[in-house]
């Protein structure tokens, strides 16, 4: 354990970690106007698609921040919502996000991953206040003598710095090197089904209402995410380790078998490039805060892909996080407080998503194909039912948006909180 007597901080806060979660964070900072030093191992953003659909509470967040405008400058799509589909029964169910008229965003907007990372990057990094660095290794966490944490030790080529702060975040990814130094609980679970993640030309059929397609074969979904310039991102599910032999297939092999679960899907060129495979796992920390410091994103919590949860997850973590390290830098509350409610009220919410992502799991590949097709036929005897299918497409819509979210914050807050 390295221990800082220093009192004098390089930052106010430190973030380490620049992708989605971290990035996020130095938005809502700059948004406070509070002195942040961004760390990122990285030199540039991830290439890999990790999430391209912002909610419409994350698009909401987004322009209270003032950085939505900086990711409309990127290609983008609107999406109106989900359709479940079946080779043989066709559409099982319309998610539709149109009656959601508690916000002005009733859509989800799809921009490539990588885009949206760098549009948040670049807004934060507009402020004088936020400093983004890249290529920086985190080593050792440095400590003060109340055994809290207040810094990092870092590597950047061949130098050695140390860079302090009062608070420090960890937005260091699902494999958080700094949580398992901090030896919090977060136990992975592994699902048995594996992601190939393509990219292929939106079929004619494809490019009037836009909305995820998500076509349930027996063998495993292929679901279809409209992107802008007449592109769709395409995942297909199949069974744990099966993934890799996917990836060596010819193109040709690979339309085949995508034809085989999609029959409607027309001859169009597969793209290979930024194809890959996605390890499915489930984890969720038994504790967001320790020691002076707080995990959010990837670091706290990973969710199934099929519900396209985790970057929403992750920039709301940002959004709550912000607000109550606002709060703290106001002298409204005391450190400890706005990380005690920090984790109270994203803990649940956030188990929540990730149980009805991993029910989400078994809708997209049930490895029984006995049990699969009784699942496939109550969905679509649903929709016989007066009302039935009605109540379940706009509860699974709400959680969707991410909408419902904002009224438990805020009534959590109002009371637990004074406004200021």
């Amino acid at each position: 354990m390295i221990i800082n007597h220093s009192v004098k901080y390089d930052a106010d806060v430190i973030i380490v970690g620049g992708a989605v979660a971290g990035a996020a964070l130095a938005c809502a900072m700059a948004k406070y106007n509070i002195r942040t030093l961004l760390l990122d191992r990285r030199k540039e953003p991830g290439s890999m698609n990790r999430g391209d659909g912002l909610q419409p509470r994350t698009l909401e967040i987004l322009e209270q921040w003032g950085a939505l405008p900086e990711l409309l400058k990127y290609p983008h799509v609107k999406s109106s919502g989900i359709e479940l589909r079946h080779p043989v029964l066709k559409t099982l169910m319309n998610i539709d996000l149109q009656p959601l008229t508690s916000s002005k965003y009733n859509y989800i907007l799809n921009i490539p991953h990588r885009d949206i990372e760098q549009g948040l990057l670049d807004y934060a990094d507009k402020h004088e206040l936020i400093h983004l660095q890249r290529g920086i290794i985190v080593e050792k966490l440095l400590w003060n003598e109340k055994n809290q944490v207040n810094g990092v030790r870092v590597k950047q080529r061949n130098e050695t710095f140390q860079y302090t702060a009062p608070i420090v975040i960890a937005a260091d990814g699902g494999l958080s090197g700094i949580r398992q130094h901090l030896q919090i609980d977060a136990k992975r679970a592994l699902y048995h089904h594996e992601l190939v993640v393509l990219h292929l030309p939106r079929p004619a059929w494809f490019s009037n209402e836009l909305r995820t397609l998500v076509n349930l074969h027996r063998d495993g979904a292929v679901v279809f995410i409209p992107l802008p310039d007449r592109q769709m991102r395409v995942t297909v599910v199949v069974p744990s380790g099966q993934a890799s032999q996917w990836r060596k297939l010819s193109d040709e092999q690979l339309f085949e078998q995508l034809q085989k679960r999609v029959p409607e899907l027309d001859q169009v060129p597969v793209h290979r490039e930024g194809e890959h495979i996605y390890k499915m796992y489930r984890m969720h920390a038994e504790q967001y805060v320790k020691q002076g410091v707080a995990l959010i994103g990837d670091a706290a919590h990973l969710t199934h892909a099929s519900s396209g949860q985790g970057m929403n997850m992750a920039i709301q973590d940002a959004d709550l996080l912000g607000d109550l390290l606002h709060r703290y830098f106001s002298k409204s509350i005391s450190l400890e407080k706005a990380y005690s409610l920090y984790e109270q009220i994203r803990q649940p919410i956030n188990e929540e998503i990730i149980s009805r992502s991993d029910f989400m799991s078994s809708v997209v590949y049930t490895p029984n194909k006995l049990i699969h097709s009784l699942k496939m036929m109550g969905i679509f005897s649903a929709r016989f039912i007066p009302g039935l299918r009605k109540k379940i497409s706009g509860n699974i819509a709400c959680g969707i948006a991410g909408i419902e979210q904002k009224e438990t914050i805020h009534k959590s807050l109002t009371h637990a909180l004074e406004p200021i």
